[in-house]
């Protein structure tokens, strides 16, 4: 009856629920009735009336969603995963989707934080080529200079280049071939990215490997003059632009439009009117305190892209000095048999 079948991947944790519910009912009232999306929460700490919930939030036939706790497999990955004010050990999830489910070739990875307006299928069956995963250009990198220097200055990548981490197709093929997770690991223990977590994992482990998406299809929910409404097909709620949080979100009454079709409506106006001036007011600092933590990493001396650029540097010279001397070894070696052949026949002369 289907032209296929799409595996869509969340990672959430117990706040993130009702949001998910709303990202749940857009994306499948909006989906080519085409496919048939599996869908799979992963997850740690899900209680059963918030999945009974999620489960109701969408009541499309051409969808199942499975909710997978993954606490037990990345129990020895957990104290390694570094986090920060929001963010969740969940947020890690997507790197390991290619190991934990090899039967895919390529999967949709979404946020929960999502109003998705236009069909989903089109970002899948985008053909990736060679390249590692398909997303977008991080919008807020940009537009706010401070995360704009701190991408360039630490991490190594272009802020052109840098992508968001919430909408993502995953070359789960590539993934395992070219051992990503293990090279993922590996980075994790070595060094600490603090600014956007696993986010800018991705970004150094798929530099100059990914497919870009136009920026309709990850819109951050605040006001662009360059970018027409009209290209509008994904709109992403973050940092400080949550309709649950404020009023007068841009794509606000979008929003909502979708939320109160949910069994989480109520809970979600409820945490809006409840949401204190001080919890406003320690946003205002967390996003101070990011752009201040952005400017020191950028100009840290031991930071990733300072550290890789010295070893490079070192193993080149390391290189040419090698050369060097074998090049002086083999020229000092042939002047010897030189010199020696020229005494010898000078003795045959006498």
């Amino acid at each position: 009856m289907y032209k296929g079948e799409i595996p869509v991947f969340f990672a959430v944790d117990y706040k993130y629920a009702p949001m998910l519910g709303v990202t749940l009912k857009s994306m499948l009232q909006n989906a080519s009735k085409d496919y048939f999306y599996k869908i799979y929460v992963l997850t740690t700490n899900l209680a059963d009336d918030l999945k009974e919930k999620v489960l109701n939030s969408s009541d499309a036939q051409n969808a199942s969603i499975e909710f997978i706790s993954l606490k037990e497999k990345l129990d020895c990955y957990s104290n390694m995963f570094h986090l920060r004010d929001y963010y969740s050990q969940e947020t890690y999830f997507r790197l390991f989707i290619a190991s934990l489910y090899p039967e895919y070739d390529k999967v949709l990875y979404l946020d929960s934080d999502l109003l998705i307006l236009d069909d989903i299928s089109k970002m899948f069956n985008v053909d990736l080529g060679d390249n590692l995963l398909g997303a977008t250009v991080e919008e807020t990198v940009l537009t706010i200079n401070e995360f704009g220097e701190y991408v360039e200055k630490a991490l190594g990548v272009k802020r052109e280049n840098y992508f968001n981490a919430g909408i993502i197709v995953i070359n789960t093929k590539k993934y395992r071939e070219e051992k990503i997770q293990e090279k993922f690991v590996n980075l994790l223990n070595r060094f600490p990215f603090r600014i956007a977590q696993d986010q800018d994992y991705l970004n150094v482990l798929c530099k100059d490997r990914v497919h870009y998406f136009d920026l309709g299809w990850n819109k951050t929910s605040f006001e662009n003059p360059a970018f027409h409404n009209e290209d509008l097909k994904i709109v992403h709620y973050k940092m400080m632009w949550r309709p649950w949080k404020y009023d007068g979100i841009t794509y606000g009454d979008m929003y909502w439009d979708y939320a109160n079709k949910t069994p989480f409506a109520q809970t979600l106006h409820q945490m809006k009117d409840t949401y204190s001036e001080e919890e406003k007011a320690k946003d205002k600092v967390l996003i101070g305190g990011m752009m201040k933590m952005c400017v020191q990493e950028a100009n840290d001396f031991h930071n990733y892209w300072n550290t890789i650029r010295r070893e490079r540097n070192g193993a080149a010279l390391r290189e040419f000095f090698v050369t060097a001397k074998n090049s002086t070894i083999a020229l000092l070696k042939k002047t010897a048999s030189s010199s020696i052949k020229s005494v010898k026949s000078l003795l045959r002369m006498a």
